[in-house]
């Protein structure tokens, strides 16, 4: 599992021109012994900006695998795309493989190379590989099965590096994604749930809950 400093993180964030309002903070700042985060957010929250630059964070170091799983592949083409216009646009990072139709962006670090992945929840069968450090499951309350996906798929990816996975969504109803989310607000130190408006993004709604 990444453990980096805060102040990497930090430093990071400055250096995009990134920053969080407090809800994203939630996710930004989780307890360093959380593997497993689930966000449960409004609309216009910032989801995508939010999980892009947590994928940035391991990105930018050696070795690292990130996926970016979503009930289809127009959903994760979004958070790939946040992550290519972040280090490849504005950064003028060059990437040893890039392929936008095949969502995967590679860098080559002195230390090894990393690689970010979408994948579409649509196709099992392409949720088996190598192991990951980051799986990022974006709308995960949208994703059919969610239970199978996440306990035959995606969990065991993790289990080598002892990696960490990120649920965020908006919620829909009493489902497998609002399970999970009940299960990080136990003791598990493992797990850790966090629930936010969208009017909490101060960006978009300046006015706030009265906006």
């Amino acid at each position: 599992m990444l453990n980096l400093p805060h102040d990497y993180k930090e430093n990071w964030f400055d250096f995009i021109d990134y920053t969080p309002h407090k809800g994203q903070e939630l996710l930004h700042n989780a307890p360093d012994s959380a593997r497993f985060i689930v966000g449960c957010c409004g609309r216009r929250w910032g989801k995508s900006h939010s999980a892009a630059r947590e994928a940035e964070v391991y990105l930018t170091q050696p070795g690292k695998v990130i996926w970016v799983v979503s009930p289809n592949y127009n959903t994760s083409e979004k958070i790939f795309r946040i992550v290519y216009e972040d280090m490849v646009i504005k950064k003028g990072y060059k990437p040893t493989q890039f392929s936008a139709k095949e969502q995967i962006l590679k860098f080559e670090w002195d230390g090894g190379m990393s690689m970010l992945c979408g994948k579409s929840a649509e196709i099992p069968s392409t949720l088996i590989g190598e192991g990951c450090d980051l799986v990022i499951i974006d709308e995960a309350a949208k994703i059919n099965n969610l239970k199978k996906i996440w306990e035959m798929y995606l969990r065991p990816t993790l289990s080598d590096k002892k990696g960490k996975a990120i649920f965020i969504s908006t919620p829909d109803g009493f489902s497998y994604f609002h399970e999970l989310y009940l299960k990080g607000q136990t003791k598990n130190k493992y797990w850790y749930s966090f629930n936010a408006p969208s009017w909490i993004n101060q960006f978009s709604f300046p006015l706030g809950e009265n906006d």
